[in-house]
């Protein structure tokens, strides 16, 4: 199954519907829902995407990177935190949010485990930024990491063990969808290989998810090759987003970056959903992504 990534953001529901003209026009009909944050008009969008017979693939919930840093307040990728009422009131965010989408039918649900709460996390992934965004070589990245990155790996395993309770919880209050977990495009990143592992041995229900680009940028900062992943969770593979790295930045249409998709392609099983992220409103990048997807074989 292919797909094509829509978000809603703060230019509306206007802006939504004509990205998703825009994918159906150059030949999408399955969509991933991308949501930031709550929102209060959740029923008016179930009528509108319902009224453009959009078909739901999944429906993402990630918090943006700003948000995802602060633990003051609960939020989509806050499942992990350490204080269990911001865990748990995160946890029913994810519920609410899902149940008032549930007629659009998704069949997954995508998350990601959120960030380890390291002291000064805010400011140390800011100077990872910078130096991806300053488009270093492998070697600084590396260097950076290695200097700059400490985990505390007992307040890491204290912060899985609260992601597993908040996903036995969304689980169970949401029957009949399937949820998956995203490999981190961060080294602060709680789901490092070894914890995603722990998660998914825990919780056998529980899916992988890839991200590309999120794959290519850890790589950048010294984690592991972005084969790794699929090697290693490629049985429990639902999903992939299909996104390209330039520099430092993810999230790039697939062809015009350092991915090389030609290799990932054989990983794919045919059941695997292939989603595209652009992001794209008049259709340029749109149609370029898919026919370089179609070109390496995985549309």
């Amino acid at each position: 199954m292919k797909a094509i990534t829509v978000r809603i953001d703060d230019t509306g529901l206007d802006a939504l519907l004509k990205r998703v003209k825009v994918a159906q026009e150059a030949g999408f009909d399955k969509f991933d829902l991308c949501i930031s944050n709550p929102q209060s008009s959740f029923g008016r969008i179930v009528v509108a995407l319902s009224a453009y017979n959009v078909g739901l693939a999944a429906l993402r919930l990630k918090e943006q990177r700003h948000d995802a840093l602060v633990f003051r307040k609960p939020g989509y990728s806050k499942l992990a935190a350490s204080d269990a009422t911001l865990a748990q009131r995160s946890a029913e965010m994810v519920i609410e949010t899902a149940t008032q989408l549930a007629p659009l039918r998704a069949q997954f649900l995508v998350l990601d485990g959120g960030f380890v709460a390291v002291p000064g996390l805010q400011e140390k992934q800011a100077i990872l930024d910078e130096v991806l965004d300053c488009d270093e070589d492998d070697d600084t990245c590396k260097l950076v990491r290695r200097d700059h990155v400490a985990i505390d790996e007992s307040l890491a395993e204290q912060q899985l063990v609260a992601l597993c309770r908040g996903l036995h919880r969304v689980r169970k209050e949401l029957p009949g969808v399937t949820v998956c977990l995203l490999n981190p495009d961060s080294p602060f990143g709680l789901l490092q290989p070894d914890r995603m592992k722990h998660v998914l041995d825990d919780l056998p229900e529980i899916g992988y998810w890839h991200s590309t680009s999120s794959a290519a940028l850890l790589r950048k900062q010294g984690g592991p090759k972005e084969a790794d992943w699929l090697e290693r969770f490629g049985k429990r593979l639902k999903g992939v987003y299909l996104a390209d790295m330039l520099g430092g930045q993810g999230e790039q249409p697939p062809g015009l970056g350092q991915v090389k998709f030609e290799d990932i392609a054989p990983e794919l099983a045919k059941g695997t959903v292939r989603v595209m992220v652009v992001d794209d409103d008049k259709g340029t990048k749109l149609r370029f992504g898919s026919e370089y997807l179609a070109k390496v074989g995985i549309f």
